[in-house]
């Protein structure tokens, strides 16, 4: 695994873990859920690392190969990310906040534009 292909991808998820956990004791529980946060993070985190030894195995000289490999990453990580939110919803616990739920988007928007850059890389 090429480390350096990664650092973005740790950047962030430490970026992202050191602003929730410092935030935390700045902002009101009721305004942004940070636990709910890093748990998405970390989620994007692992879906990351799998989708990007599943894009060192494509071939680069077939476009449709690569197109694929895109897609299916993406939509494997919605059929998570709505099954967790099924069961998260199911839980009957608070209501997550709508602050929440953009950071947690802002964050899977992040993760995703560098899986998408680790497609247009030149080997």
């Amino acid at each position: 695994m090429k480390f350096k292909q990664l650092l973005p991808i740790l950047f962030i998820f430490v970026l992202a873990n050191a602003i929730s956990l410092t935030a935390n004791s700045f902002y009101p529980e009721y305004i942004v859920k940070f636990e709910f946060v890093m748990a998405v993070n970390l989620m994007l985190f692992m879906m990351s690392i799998f989708n990007f030894n599943r894009i060192r195995k494509i071939d680069f000289n077939n476009p449709r190969s690569v197109v694929n490999s895109v897609m299916i990453g993406t939509l494997l990580k919605m059929v998570i990310f709505a099954g967790a939110a099924l069961a998260y919803a199911t839980q009957k616990k608070a209501p997550i906040g709508m602050p929440t739920l953009l950071s947690s988007m802002g964050l899977y928007l992040i993760y995703t534009w560098l899986e998408i850059r680790w497609t247009q890389t030149k080997k």
